[in-house]
């Protein structure tokens, strides 16, 4: 009797146990499975979807306003940086040869014994001032470097100048002198011989070449040197003492 008691006292124990630890063990695995439920259902909710929706259409549009704002700036800067180009752009100044005043000018023959006239050389002398204009279309100050013109005869050498530097003031004209001497320049055969049949039909030309450099300045600062390249073709009347023609070019070179 004690021991079917106690058996069944067992069983009942165990039983006990086992359903404690079903009920457990269900109660657990529902309150996980509605934690699960609940973070699916949480997550497909519609609050949450347009909340996200909300912020990305508001970053965006942040992001569209940023961008129009620079394009707004962008062109706005471009707009006053072309009319101020377009107001103040420094123009090249011209520069050219106004006049040639002939003091003197002498072509002497220096005949060797036994020689012809086309096997001779000559001497060259001749005292005269040259006149450049310089004509500033700027609104600004223009400054102007030294520059040595050279003048040939038939490529040959045969005198220069050195036209001082100098300042012109904004929309003004400005003549630059200078003297031009050549005294006794030694011309030998053929070029001497050239020169003198030159000088008895009363012409011969001279080139005349020189390069200087220009600046223009804008508000306190000095633009990038424009280079001016002169190059002039003049017919002299050997005995009239004057200037027959003259043709002048100037080439410009942006530094």
């Amino acid at each position: 009797m004690g021991d079917w008691k106690g058996s069944r006292d067992g069983r009942s124990s165990r039983a006990w146990s086992l359903s404690r630890y079903t009920s457990d063990t269900g109660l657990t695995t529902w309150k996980n499975g509605r934690g699960r439920l609940e973070g699916l259902v949480g997550s497909n909710m519609p609050g949450s979807s347009s909340t996200a929706r909300k912020r990305s259409e508001q970053w965006m549009w942040s992001c569209c306003c940023l961008m129009g704002g620079f394009l707004m700036l962008l062109l706005l800067f471009t707009c006053i940086g072309v009319v101020l180009w377009l107001v103040f752009r420094p123009h090249s100044p011209e520069f050219s040869l106004q006049a040639l005043n002939i003091t003197s000018l002498t072509v002497k023959q220096m005949a060797q014994p036994g020689k012809t006239l086309n096997s001779s050389s000559a001497l060259l002398s001749m005292n005269s001032t040259l006149v450049f204009s310089a004509v500033n279309t700027n609104r600004f100050r223009v400054t102007y470097s030294a520059m040595v013109v050279n003048a040939t005869y038939q490529d040959v050498a045969v005198g220069h100048t050195l036209v001082p530097a100098f300042g012109q003031e904004a929309y003004s004209n400005v003549s630059v002198p200078t003297l031009l001497i050549m005294d006794k320049v030694n011309l030998v055969r053929p070029t001497g011989a050239d020169l003198l049949k030159d000088a008895t039909n009363d012409q011969f030309p001279l080139y005349l070449t020189g390069r200087m450099d220009t600046f223009v300045h804008t508000f306190g600062f000095k633009s990038p040197g424009i280079h001016i390249e002169l190059r002039c073709v003049i017919v002299l009347r050997y005995h009239e003492l004057k200037l027959a023609s003259k043709q002048c070019g100037t080439n410009v070179v942006h530094s």
